[in-house]
């Protein structure tokens, strides 16, 4: 992961300063954002072949997440 990746610390201030500190949002709604994005992030790495790890800002884009009716399994 390079250092211009600011993916990690944006993660970090949505689940930290926002979620919790701005909106005082309770454990369990914290706890369903952080499972529905374990899921996402997930499926993008397996689509990008990546590890859930390497993955950046730039493969969550709409393009790469979105699934068309064709590709769905």
């Amino acid at each position: 992961m390079s250092r211009d990746d600011r993916f990690p610390d944006l993660m970090r201030a949505f689940f930290y300063e926002w979620l919790v500190e701005q909106r005082n949002a309770s454990i369990h709604t914290v706890r369903s954002y952080r499972d529905t994005w374990r899921l996402l992030l997930r499926f993008v790495a397996q689509r990008a072949g990546k590890k859930v790890a390497m993955i950046t800002l730039a493969d969550l884009a709409a393009s790469e997440v979105a699934v068309s009716p064709s590709r769905r399994t």
